[in-house]
């Protein structure tokens, strides 16, 4: 297994950029990142390969719909949506996270707020 440790430090850089005030910690052996004490951005391991998923949800106490009316609109095609309310991206090395660095820093803010407004 490679080192995702470069991968992962500049994913959370980013992120913590994107919501400086959120607090940092560890879910499910991943760091994740929670806004009034919600998880709403967490990283996934996958074990059958190198890469690093940035999972977006609203916490554990969210009540997952597949009504088709997602929680915030992608025309990227990089959110790949578990229901409507649970989406990832995935990134397999610095080379394929790097020019979607910025994008990755707007949808960590529009995915909080989209989940604020929900509250």
């Amino acid at each position: 297994m490679s080192d995702r440790a470069p991968l992962t430090s500049e994913i959370c850089a980013a992120i913590a950029e994107a919501l400086p005030e959120a607090t940092q910690r560890e879910k499910w052996k991943a760091p994740s990142f929670a806004l009034a004490d919600r998880d709403l951005v967490t990283l996934n391991f996958p074990p059958r390969d190198d890469s690093v998923r940035v999972v977006f949800h609203r916490g554990t106490k969210a009540v997952d719909t597949k009504t088709g009316t997602r929680l915030l609109h992608d025309d990227t095609g990089r959110l790949e949506w578990a229901t409507d309310q649970r989406a990832h991206a995935r990134f397999t090395d610095l080379d394929s996270f790097r020019p979607a660095r910025d994008w990755l820093i707007a949808t960590c803010r529009a995915w909080a707020q989209a989940a604020s407004d929900l509250d």
